[in-house]
């Protein structure tokens, strides 16, 4: 489901970029609730489409992105943010092709932190980049991160479209 008037002012004054996301609902009607946010000029949450599921599967993200992309005035112009989980992936790839995306730092965090558990240094190393407020600032600390911890900065996600 989408919100009319979050569509119409997606197209014509919200920044081009979409949140997605989903959680689990642990109450008694159970399933899944994903959805499209963005962020409005005072960095506030911008609500542009929901939908409930019974589980998080490519199915329910093809279905929702689906929806999207026909709300969307230029798709091919949206930077799509998500969590990495594979079927938000493949089902992006398939309906938004031409997109820019990106991963949620958090959830990237989160991993690292799980994976390679006593390297505070390494995680200290991310933070700095992840915050880094200039080009050559990010690019210095990432070098910094592939000089030290090779084998994490070949891991990184990269942009491959």
């Amino acid at each position: 489901m989408a919100i009319g008037a979050s569509i119409e002012g997606f197209n014509s004054v919200i920044r081009s970029v979409i949140y997605i996301n989903a959680t689990h609902l642990r109450t008694r009607t159970r399933g899944v609730l994903l959805v499209a946010v963005c962020k409005d000029e005072n960095e506030m949450i911008y609500p542009l489409a929901f939908g409930f599921t019974n589980s998080e599967c490519i199915e329910s993200w093809t279905w929702i992105l689906k929806k999207l992309y026909k709300l969307v005035r230029y798709p091919d112009s949206v930077m799509l943010v998500l969590d990495r989980h594979n079927d938000i992936f493949n089902a992006m790839e398939a309906i938004f092709p031409d997109a820019e995306y990106g991963i949620y730092a958090y959830y990237y965090t989160q991993n690292l932190k799980r994976f390679y558990k006593q390297r505070d240094d390494m995680i200290s190393i991310y933070y700095h980049a992840k915050y880094a407020y200039c080009i050559e600032d990010f690019d210095r600390i990432m070098n910094e991160l592939k000089e030290t911890y090779r084998k994490v900065y070949d891991e990184l996600p990269r942009q491959t479209n």
